[in-house]
This record gives structure tokens, C-alpha cells and sequence, in this order.
């Protein structure tokens, strides 16, 4: 079995593709962006019309991710904001990038991302979504959650790598972050 996958996940603008890319090339590792590899392999079952997004078929991706891991003697790093893209017993460690709600509506914004999908994707960060999904289909041993606010690209890198050793971890909970009941509904009503 492949035990050299490592996914990095995450809500869509925490720079997964970015900082996966960046750890690749430094670790001289085999990196499969999944919406890449998605759009290329034609591994959707149709188009969500209202979300304007292809819906994923995860048996043929985890499939595929299994074949390349098989292949590949390198390790493999998978970016991905779908958190159970990979088959788990195949997966040897998960990070959950996290960024603060308000850093991550800005970016959105500045990528010029429909208001719904800022909206939808800024909640699922507040609450943590990504986590969950993945703590759910992986178990929580596996996972570390990696807080990326305010970093630079190659401080982020630094602590992606540390965290795939196992050498850092956090726990995020941006509603307990938040620091009144004010700042909460002030977070919540921007969206």
C-alpha cells in the first residue's frame, strides 16, 4: 500500500496549491493539484449549475491518486479543499490550513470571486468546515491544522513542512478567536 501521501487541505484561498507547489519543489516530492487533475482527467460527474462547480467523482480521483502514488517512488503531496480526495488507509498525514475569516474575505475579494462564493467559503472557514470533513473521513490522528495567517509564502512553507513532521500543530477555532460577542456579529454580518 502507498503510505507516502500527504494531503493539504483546506477552504479554497488558504494557499494550498501555492505552498504545496513551493514544498514539492524544496522536497523534490511529486505534488497533484486535485482541481488540476480533475479538470484534465475529466473526474467530475456533471456541473453544479448554481454553484458554477464541477462535481467531483471521488471514487475515480482517490483511484487515481492510488495509481500515481503507486507509481511514483516520490513522496506525494495532494492540495486539495476537498478533504477526502485520497483513499485513507493510503494517507500518512492531513494538514488543514486555516486563515483568519477577514484575511481570507480579502483575498477572495481581491481575486474578484463572486460575492456567494466569498460568502460560502469565509463561513466554512469561520466554523471550520474543512477540519471537520476531514477529521470525520480520516480520524483526528492523522490531521494538524496549520494557522497561515500573516505569513509570507516561504514562513508558511516552513511551517507546512514542520507540520507534515509532525513537529508543530495548533488548534484553530475562530469563533472562540473572536474577541466579543461585537466582533462576532461584526465577522458574521459581513458576510
Amino acid at each position: 500500500m502507498p503510505r507516502r501521501v500527504i494531503v493539504v487541505t483546506g477552504t479554497p484561498g488558504t494557499g494550498k496549491t501555492t505552498l504545496t507547489s513551493v514544498l514539492a519543489a524544496r522536497l523534490k516530492a511529486f505534488h497533484v493539484d486535485v482541481p488540476e487533475l480533475v479538470e484534465r482527467e475529466a473526474l467530475y460527474r456533471g456541473v453544479d449549475k448554481r454553484r458554477r462547480a464541477k462535481i467531483v467523482n471521488l471514487p475515480q480521483v482517490r483511484n487515481r491518486i492510488r495509481e500515481l502514488a503507486w507509481k511514483e517512488s516520490r513522496l506525494l503531496l495532494v492540495s486539495s479543499h476537498v478533504p477526502d480526495v485520497v483513499w485513507r488507509r493510503d494517507v500518512k498525514k492531513v494538514v488543514v490550513l486555516r486563515l483568519d475569516p477577514r484575511e481570507l474575505k480579502r483575498r477572495l475579494e481581491d481575486l474578484k470571486w463572486p460575492l456567494q462564493k466569498v460568502r460560502e467559503n469565509v463561513a466554512s472557514e469561520a466554523l471550520g468546515t474543512c477540519f471537520e470533513e476531514a477529521a470525520q473521513y480520516y480520524g483526528e490522528d492523522k490531521l494538524v491544522e496549520l494557522d497561515v495567517t500573516g505569513l509570507s509564502i516561504e514562513e508558511a512553507v516552513d511551517r507546512l513542512h514542520l507540520a507534515i513532521k509532525g513537529r508543530i500543530a495548533c488548534k484553530v477555532d475562530w469563533l472562540s478567536k473572536a474577541v466579543d460577542e461585537e466582533d462576532l456579529a461584526r465577522l458574521l454580518a459581513e458576510l
